[in-house]
């Protein structure tokens, strides 16, 4: 093409790319969203042990909470709050919740208070005006959240137990292939290196009386009664003292306080790698998984494809989500947190599409305040939202930046997946 022709070209491409778009282009078809299922994570709670038995592992005195052990706190019903007006305004934005419409929204939460108050702070926001009304069950364990308590699956200790050994072998040698995670996490608390700590938390030593997580034994064995599975180590212990660090963090606790201030929501995403392979071993192996979500995974199937509220929401633990994410291997990564993380508040969010071509199919997405939201409680906007990552759904999901999954072969993963439970 000679010159002057390819000027021409692009003049007219150009005057095409500034011509207004036509009237049947701006009102073309879209998407519809028909519902949503939201299963959420409780909100900030306080550490399940007391700031004597967690100072035994730090150099400073461990900050305390204004709720008892395992409760959600005060800044973490805020923190949901703001989450719940969150998903108002953007599902509303969509033509889901609208105002005055009491029946648009459904909470059903797990028994513990820290669960149930999420709730609470979840159903004011999303139906502002209506009763803020949390459904539970009356039985002493919900068989979405508890299967196996409530009776409606069960689970072979020895099989469990061989599940687990299966996966990460001898426990000393699976504590042995973390060391440098354990190590670190114990920098961060003694705030010393690991060839000086032994010295000092001899009598004498400045750290005197304290604790060292590279002296917790390893073992792999049978649990007695509901505690079916023994599995103690380094990384065991460590995975409860982050997960208790990032609880103060994010409640709001003054720094100092939090270490002599050593601790940042960097150190926090690194330290959070003893708890998520922590919770990897416990809750991701496939067969704890099997028992553990079946009923769950075949309860989002019945609502995404049958009839139900535009919103339900569904609000348990990490432990919940980690289950079903391991039974139908689903993975996520949000900036800041480890891999498959569960961060307080944090959901796996799936939305019932209706396509222009008349195909329904599931989005999946999961979501969570990033820290220092939690910590600031930063109001969030459309402008401002919360962390956000699409989920594939192996199966089921297809090609595409949306990862569209179509509703019924959705249950028919959810049912493979719990064959044999």
């Amino acid at each position: 093409m000679g010159g002057k022709a390819l000027l021409r070209g692009l003049a007219a491409a150009m005057l095409l790319l500034a011509l207004p778009a036509r009237p049947e282009a701006a009102g073309a078809p879209a998407d519809h969203l028909e519902r949503v299922v939201i299963l959420t994570r409780h909100g900030i709670r306080a550490a399940m042990s007391t700031p004597e038995e967690l100072g035994r592992w730090t150099a400073e005195p461990w900050p305390s909470f204004a709720v008892p052990p395992g409760h959600l706190t005060a800044h973490g019903f805020q923190a949901a709050a703001l989450f719940g007006g969150y998903y108002r305004e953007h599902y509303r934005a969509l033509g889901l919740l609208p105002a005055g419409d009491c029946a648009a929204a459904r909470v059903h939460a797990n028994l513990p208070q820290r669960t149930v108050e999420t709730g609470r702070a979840l159903a004011e926001q999303l139906l502002p005006g209506c009763p803020a009304h949390v459904d539970t069950v009356t039985t002493k364990a919900d068989p979405l959240f508890d299967p196996v308590p409530a009776g409606a699956t069960h689970l072979d200790p020895d099989l469990a137990l061989a599940a687990v050994r299966g996966r990460i072998g001898d426990a000393t040698a699976w504590t042995a292939a973390h060391a440098d995670t354990v190590e670190a996490l114990q920098r961060l608390l003694l705030n010393c290196a690991p060839a000086d700590c032994r010295a000092q938390v001899q009598p004498g030593g400045r750290l005197a009386g304290r604790r060292l997580l590279t002296d917790v034994p390893s073992a792999l064995d049978r649990g007695q009664g509901d505690d079916w599975l023994n599995l103690q180590s380094p990384l065991a212990t460590a995975s409860g003292l982050t997960e208790s660090l990032i609880m103060a963090y994010a409640d709001g606790a003054p720094l100092a306080s939090l270490l002599g201030g050593r601790v940042t929501a960097d150190a926090l995403n690194r330290a959070g790698a003893a708890h998520a392979t922590d919770l990897d071993a416990r809750l991701r192996t496939p067969y704890i998984a099997r028992v553990g979500a079946g009923p769950l995974a075949r309860h989002l199937a019945d609502l995404l494809a049958g009839e139900a509220p535009a919103v339900t929401v569904l609000v348990g633990h990490d432990g919940t989500i980690l289950l079903l994410a391991s039974l139908l291997r689903l993975d996520w990564v949000l900036p800041g947190y480890q891999p498959d993380q569960v961060p307080p508040g944090s959901a796996l969010v799936l939305e019932r599409w209706r396509r222009v071509d008349g195909q329904t199919v599931i989005r999946a997405r999961f979501t969570a305040q990033s820290l220092d939201q939690l910590r600031t409680l930063t109001p969030l906007t459309e402008a401002q939202p919360p962390l956000s990552a699409p989920v594939f759904i192996p199966g089921c999901s297809q090609a595409g930046p949306a990862m569209d999954c179509p509703v019924e072969r959705f249950r028919h993963v959810a049912e493979d997946a719990t064959q044999g439970e």
